[in-house]
């Protein structure tokens, strides 16, 4: 009897184990959501083709720990309800392990909820506010892009040497929009104590026709105007201002509008020396690993990488080195481990650094001026100048307002 019961113990062990092994040996599923039809479905389209490529040489390697990544994408059609409804199936039946996107700030704020009620990682690599790692800081979220907070900073960096005095915006109306133009006058108005703000507009997404917008920039005659419109939204004012020769008198900083989503489309019709930014162009760095990603991605999709791209890619490989810091998917352990100390790992855009205070990536930002390329067949950016990531972040006096106990 002794023995029988010896022999069973050691089966049940046996069985114990062997569980525990192939409950290990699971893929590592990853549930991301991005806009990916209509107008601005680009966003989603280069976020879904990095994820693939990323996910494939992830595998290629011996993938997370071990364990083979997997991922389910699914369009937001940019509308929070879709959003939170993709996410609670990615949880639920699909059994993901992290949620990424998405690419709507408005549509971050909802699925901060989603990953806070089920305790799951959301890593942001497109939405851009930075209230997510602020005001409605949530342990479960890691920003792995540069926010507005930033951007907007770094274009007043930029701008302060500009022989600009007088200020407007025209920015989409919701609550990136207002937080761009409100950051950038604040830094701005810190760095230049006698600048004027004449107006503002705001246009709603995807308004199409911007006419009575710019009769309202001509009529206030600012020296320079801010303008954080993207995408198509960016494509349709260019064309617009341009025909109304608004470019010949007025200086134009587009913090977003570097991003190829524009360029491509403008082709030629993008005017010479606007002020651009992008939080990645893909001529720079001109670093030996941005040009291998830049190869494989334009092997690949016959496309070059837009900073969406790169951004969503570079989020994925985030998810990698905080695993394997952490030594587990867990998401409280994999919390622990980057809050202990900030995290850094390499992407095509050079070392990106997570802070554990805020959750926010620290990175530079780029500002240029458009040029048209007759290589590429659309305006590039020159006299590239780099923003130092640190001097744009939080201050240690701002970090310790961040709600670390939410």
């Amino acid at each position: 009897m002794r023995r029988l019961l010896a022999i069973g113990a050691f089966l049940f062990l046996m069985i114990a184990v062997l569980g525990t092994a192939q409950a290990d040996q699971k893929p590592i599923k990853l549930g991301a959501m991005f806009i990916s039809s209509g107008p601005l479905g680009g966003y989603g389209i280069n976020g879904q083709r990095s994820i693939t490529m990323a996910v494939e040489e992830i595998n290629a390697a011996g993938g997370i720990l071990g364990r083979k990544l997997e991922f389910v994408f699914g369009d937001t059609k940019l509308k929070s309800e879709v959003a939170v409804d993709l996410a609670e199936k990615f949880v639920n039946e699909d059994k993901v392990d992290f949620l990424m996107g998405p690419t709507s700030s408005g549509v971050a704020l909802s699925l901060s909820e989603v990953a806070r009620k089920h305790k799951k990682i959301l890593v942001i690599t497109q939405a851009a506010t930075h209230v997510l790692t602020g005001a409605k800081f949530n342990p479960y979220l890691f920003s792995t892009l540069s926010n507005v907070m930033m951007h907007s900073r770094a274009g007043a960096y930029f701008m302060a040497s500009k022989p600009c005095k007088r200020w407007m915006c025209i920015a989409p109306d919701y609550n990136y929009g207002h937080e761009s133009w409100g950051l950038f006058k604040e830094k701005l108005k810190e760095l230049k104590p006698d600048i004027e703000i004449v107006g503002e507009t705001f246009p709603k997404l995807m308004a199409g026709d911007y006419s009575a917008h710019i009769e309202e920039i001509l009529k206030a005659k600012p020296d320079g105007v801010w303008c954080p419109l993207w995408g198509q939204d960016a494509v349709n004012f260019i064309r617009q201002a341009k025909q109304a020769k608004l470019f010949d008198k007025i200086k134009f900083a587009f913090p977003v509008g570097a991003a190829l989503e524009t360029l491509v489309p403008l082709g030629k019709e993008t005017p010479d020396g606007l002020f651009m930014a992008s939080r990645y162009f893909f001529t720079t760095p001109d670093s030996v690993e941005n040009k291998e990603f830049v190869r494989r991605y334009f092997e690949k999709y016959k496309e070059y990488p837009d900073y969406m791209a790169e951004e969503t890619y570079a989020g994925v490989y985030f998810l990698k080195a905080a695993a394997e810091r952490a030594g587990s998917t867990d998401a409280e352990a994999i919390i622990k481990a980057v809050e202990r100390e900030p995290l850094a790992w390499p992407t095509p855009e050079g070392w990106k650094i997570m802070r554990g205070a805020d959750h926010q990536v620290v990175e530079d930002v780029v500002w240029g001026e458009t040029v048209f390329s007759e290589k590429f067949g659309f305006s590039v950016l020159k006299n590239v100048e780099s923003i130092q990531g640190e001097q744009i972040c939080r201050t240690p006096e701002e970090l310790k307002q961040v709600n670390r106990n939410p």
